[in-house]
């Protein structure tokens, strides 16, 4: 069957693209890496501005869809690596490629979360899995099995959950008896139910959805994944110019890199490309609703 490789690019438009597309100030043949493909839109449209890409995803599926769209489009211009961004400095120096820009999308692409196998969305039955690289051993339903009530109000305190200790000492009940929730729907109605019961009224955000996130964290090693993959950019990209780009969605994973470009400008090492983080605007929250956690922050090393 022919696959139109302009179609398999459609309907993957990002978060916030315009904006990481003006700051990563692209220039034409020089090397960008997009740390987090995904669905590629990011990927294509630095490509599209005359751009070179080096992307990396752990999820193979990307990796192998991107691939096969832009070997047509734009042959020659690209490399898609199946690989974990933490390591973008020893990939980037595997390749033989010095980059003008580093971008970070901290988002998991919609392909990832409309795939009920993989367990990060409860608008789907599916077994609790979360990993977005396979090879990974531990899965989420791994955590629920082992972790102590102590373990579970760390975990879910990281991501601001408010029903942190009932929450966790709820699955060690559930545990004990016999009635842990083993897929994503039942795990979401047994967040729901804490929140029932705690008196907690409806809003727009669904009960389970920090759960899910802290899971889907822990599952992936983010938080760790990420302070590396800063430093790695740190050493690509500080003797030699160059901009660095992070889309965050959440406060912990904000909260890294806040923290990590607060300490790059204060030593000197960087510089801000602006001080205070860029939010979506109205309308592109309209058109995507999940747009409306993201924060985009910026600097840039040296001379360009």
């Amino acid at each position: 069957m022919n696959i139109d490789p302009e179609a398999s690019f459609e309907g993957h438009r990002p978060v916030m693209l315009d904006e990481t597309m003006e700051w990563l100030n692209i220039e034409s043949e020089r090397w960008y890496i997009d740390a987090n493909l995904g669905g590629g839109g990011h990927a294509r449209e630095i490509l599209n501005r005359g751009g070179k890409v080096l992307a990396i995803d752990r999820d193979q599926r990307a990796v192998t869809e991107f691939r096969d769209a832009a070997e047509t489009l734009y042959p020659g211009r690209f490399i898609a690596i199946l690989g974990n961004n933490a390591d973008l400095g020893e990939i980037a120096g595997k390749e033989g490629i010095t980059p003008s820009g580093i971008l970070f999308d901290l988002g998991w692409s919609s392909i990832q979360g409309e795939d009920p196998e993989r367990g990060l969305s409860f608008s789907e039955e599916g077994p609790l899995d979360m990993r977005l690289d396979i090879r990974e051993d531990d899965r989420a339903e791994d955590f629920l099995e082992r972790f102590s009530e102590e373990e579970f109000v760390d975990l879910f305190s990281e991501v601001d959950e408010p029903l942190a200790r009932p929450i966790a000492r709820a699955l060690v009940q559930a545990r004990r008896q016999g009635r842990l929730p083993r897929t994503t729907l039942k795990l979401a109605s047994f967040v729901s139910g804490v929140y029932y019961r705690k008196g907690f009224r409806r809003s727009r955000r669904h009960p389970a959805t920090r759960v899910f996130m802290a899971l889907r964290i822990r599952v992936n090693k983010e938080y760790e994944n990420l302070a590396r993959a800063l430093a790695g950019s740190l050493d690509l990209l500080k003797d030699r110019g160059g901009r660095l780009l992070v889309l965050t969605f959440h406060s912990g994973e904000d909260r890294i890199v806040k923290r990590t470009f607060r300490e790059w400008t204060q030593s000197g090492t960087a510089e801000y490309l602006f001080r205070k983080s860029l939010q979506p605007d109205r309308e592109e929250i309209r058109r995507n609703p999940r747009a409306r956690s993201a924060r985009l922050r910026g600097v840039r090393f040296g001379r360009e």
